[in-house]
């Protein structure tokens, strides 16, 4: 039997098109106190394939519980045994679609799909982090709940500072007083290109933080309201190397934490 599979594996490497990986790796994760029975594991599994095209494709299946929280694993071919590719175009939102079908049917937690959600979440290893320091606090093994991860600080002190029409200085000075600093990115022209927030030692693009309405680089705190009069207001800036060794052609980093007035500071809000 292995021998025939590593065959029609081989087979199907060669009928792939376009370099296209010949295997399709699914991962699910299921939230630390679920984990579903086999049989409604079988099903799970039977109904990814399905909602994924392979239902006509060979596949392996397995799980395990070594993470703090069960994982259930789809390995796919993507070449049928009709000879035929299944595209890998949309598989993300594809498999978001099918996942939110399962959780409704086998009752299992509802996660909103990664489009819908409007704040980044913290990491899987704080995730983890938080979960284990809730339970020691349970038990008494600590004085108080685990503390928010760094991402979820600084949304909430974005949030918190934002509001229609406050000059951006202000907008700054109120992240500061959540221990929040702000830095800026400048090209070699001396536009500004981006905006970092950092808290407890760890700093985050803008870019990376929020989306849709809650967007927190520098495109998306002007559509939140926030205003970059750069040519008259005061911007709170001074200039600073993120590293001993910068080449010349990288570019410049600027903490906002002091006052100087510039008519020929631009915004690249792409």
């Amino acid at each position: 039997m292995c021998n025939t599979a590593v065959k029609s594996e081989s087979a199907i490497r060669e009928a792939s098109p376009f370099g296209l990986s010949p295997v399709s790796h699914i991962s699910i994760s299921f939230p630390f106190h679920e984990k579903p029975e086999n049989q409604e594991l079988e099903e799970i599994v039977e109904e990814t394939l399905i909602g994924m095209g392979f239902e006509k494709n060979l596949y392996f299946a397995a799980s395990h519980n070594d993470c703090n929280h069960f994982h259930l694993h789809i390995a796919a071919s993507r070449i049928n045994i009709d000879g035929e590719c299944v595209s890998d175009w949309y598989d993300k939102r594809r498999l978001e679609k099918v996942l939110r079908n399962l959780e409704s049917r086998f009752n299992l937690t509802s996660v909103p799909n990664s489009w819908s959600v409007d704040r980044t979440a913290p990491s899987t290893g704080q995730k983890r982090r938080m979960f284990r320091e809730n339970q020691e606090f349970e038990l008494g093994l600590r004085d108080k709940p685990a503390d928010k991860s760094a991402v979820e600080k600084i949304q909430d002190a974005i949030e918190t500072a934002i509001q229609p029409g406050i000059e951006f200085a202000q907008f700054v000075e109120k992240l500061k007083l959540a221990d929040v600093e702000t830095s800026l990115k400048f090209n070699d022209e001396g536009i500004i290109q981006g905006i970092s927030y950092s808290i407890d030692g760890v700093a985050f693009a803008g870019g990376k933080l929020g989306r849709n309405d809650f967007a927190c680089n520098l495109k998306g705190l002007a559509m939140r309201g926030v205003k970059f009069d750069l040519e008259y207001g005061d911007l709170m800036l001074t200039r600073h190397e993120t590293k001993d060794n910068k080449q010349p052609n990288e570019a410049n980093h600027t903490k906002v934490n002091g006052n100087i007035r510039s008519k020929n500071t631009q915004i690249e809000f792409d």
